[in-house]
């Protein structure tokens, strides 16, 4: 269990030295940043309990907001996205799964990890765009800017978890 714990806190760690130092320097047209603080998420265990899942997300979203300069933003787009993320992955996880099982593809299937993937990283990336703008004045501007993130982050966290996939097995 305290092995389980320290390697959550590193992987927790290391997205969000990586966001802050790396991903946070990567636009592309002035639209597209890659935003995969959202990953800290994507393996929470079943059996860890709501509380627990937004105390996490909004100390993750505090960590990346003090270092990249948008306060209140991350904090405020990873705890919505924790709130949503309790149930969906009780929702989408297979109800034969064990208690303290970690979604992954080799748990839920690639399709139904992708997808779980995929509603988390909506569900962030609008928050965080419309508490970015916080206002629908350039309305096209910020769907541009929605769509390119998340398409690019879509791409990334794919591309990280297809890796570590295949390491896992």
């Amino acid at each position: 269990m305290i092995q389980t714990l320290f390697h959550r806190l590193g992987f927790v760690f290391l997205v969000i030295i990586l966001q802050v130092f790396v991903f946070n320097h990567i636009i592309l047209w002035d639209y597209a940043v890659p935003l995969l603080g959202v990953m800290v998420l994507f393996h929470t265990p079943l059996d860890a309990g709501r509380i627990g899942n937004m105390l996490l997300a909004f100390f993750s979203g505090l960590v990346l907001d003090a270092f990249s300069n948008t306060p209140g933003v991350a904090t405020g787009a990873l705890t919505a996205t924790a709130f949503v993320q309790y149930p969906l992955m009780h929702a989408m996880a297979p109800k034969d799964a064990v208690e303290n099982a970690v979604p992954d593809m080799n748990l839920m299937g690639k399709y139904g990890y992708i997808s779980y993937m995929a509603i988390l990283m909506l569900v962030h990336h609008f928050m965080y765009f419309l508490l970015e703008a916080f206002s629908f004045f350039n309305a096209m501007d910020l769907l541009l800017r929605f769509l390119g993130s998340y398409a690019l982050s879509m791409l990334m966290a794919l591309s990280i978890e297809m890796l570590f996939s295949s390491k896992r097995k």
